[in-house]
């Protein structure tokens, strides 16, 4: 049996990581853009936000808020399964719903709704929704058959922080920097901030959605979002100020990233700067149970396993972030230095 899922409680916030069976290369630009259009889809319905991603060619990383369990109407509860299903099969499903009312098999129905709403506001159902559709879209154009994706999706909670948030957000943004696919992280046509620059609505909102949750404010424009995000991704994070965000200039680009130089500061047990570890591949950032401060890890972790050991562990290889996380990892915290770029 496999074991439950660690959750937040109430409103929650995630790391998602799903790899594709055998590390196979299969999504090329034309499925990743599928995939991203079936991703939003998949949220609409299941009502859960989807604040930045990162799709490469045989996995992704989505950082998702999960609001709490909310009551959702007929009227509602068919909206979403237009936006899911498409108006011919919601029409037939309607259509069946409408005669089994006639024949005097109402509970039919009212089972059949509930099962709908039972995979609303919940992560898990929203991952088995995303990754099943676009399991069978993939294999009826490509003539294949079975799950394309390989082991269960991996989450980890998130504090909602502003350093949490902030920093692995921009460690998701970064993946296709640290697979050495572009040099700039806005330059990836499949990642949530890539796509808000290129003006996607919904990867807008999901940059909107994440800054405003970092730092509690009740309303973020998308043009402070995306220089306090861009900072983020440079390596620089904005503390909370009671007067509001800073008056940005432009952030200078973070110095050139040089593998030697961060090879030769862990191999002396120097702390990297925050650039530096971000575009580096950190297990403490997807490897993990939970991750945000050592009050929040504690606590999580307490509320769900009275019992459990206290294993929560601070990221010791940058002193610019103050990060825990809820699961010792064997050999510590291992860091691969990105891919060579080709000449």
């Amino acid at each position: 049996m496999r074991p439950k899922r660690m959750l937040a409680p109430g409103v929650g916030y995630y790391h998602v990581i799903s790899r594709i069976a055998g590390q196979r290369f299969l999504m090329d630009a034309e499925e990743k853009g599928l995939l991203m259009e079936l991703l939003y889809r998949a949220a609409e319905f299941s009502g859960v936000d989807v604040l930045t991603f990162a799709l490469m060619d045989n996995h992704f990383h989505l950082m998702l808020r999960v609001p709490k369990a909310q009551s959702v109407d007929d009227a509602d509860l068919v909206r979403r399964m237009r936006v899911l299903y498409g108006e011919a099969k919601t029409q037939r499903v309607l259509e069946d719903w409408e005669r089994w009312e006639k024949k005097g098999d109402g509970s039919r129905v009212v089972k059949a709704k509930a099962l709908l709403r039972e995979r609303l506001f919940d992560l898990s159902e929203f991952c088995k929704t995303l990754k099943q559709h676009y399991s069978m879209s993939y294999n009826l154009r490509h003539g294949y058959s079975g799950s394309i994706w390989g082991a269960r999706f991996k989450s980890m909670i998130l504090s909602a922080d502003y350093e949490t948030l902030m920093t692995v957000g921009a460690y998701i943004d970064l993946n296709p920097v640290r697979a050495s696919a572009v040099h700039e992280a806005q330059d990836y046509a499949w990642s949530g901030f890539g796509q808000a620059l290129r003006g996607h609505f919904g990867a807008r909102r999901g940059l909107r959605l994440l800054v405003s949750a970092a730092y509690a404010r009740r309303e973020t424009t998308f043009e402070q979002a995306s220089l306090v995000y861009g900072s983020a991704i440079q390596g620089f994070i904005e503390r909370p100020s009671g007067q509001g965000f800073a008056s940005h200039e432009p952030r200078p680009a973070a110095a050139d990233f040089e593998s030697e130089a961060v090879e030769a500061k862990l191999e002396a047990g120097e702390a990297l700067a925050l650039y530096e570890l971000l575009r580096c591949r950190v297990r403490h950032f997807s490897a993990g149970l939970a991750l945000g401060p050592l009050a929040f890890v504690r606590q999580l972790v307490k509320g769900l396993s009275p019992a459990s050991k206290d294993t929560a562990r601070r990221c010791g290889l940058c002193k610019a972030v103050d990060i825990y996380t809820a699961r010792w990892l064997r050999g510590g915290d291992k860091v691969s230095l990105p891919r060579r770029r080709q000449a």
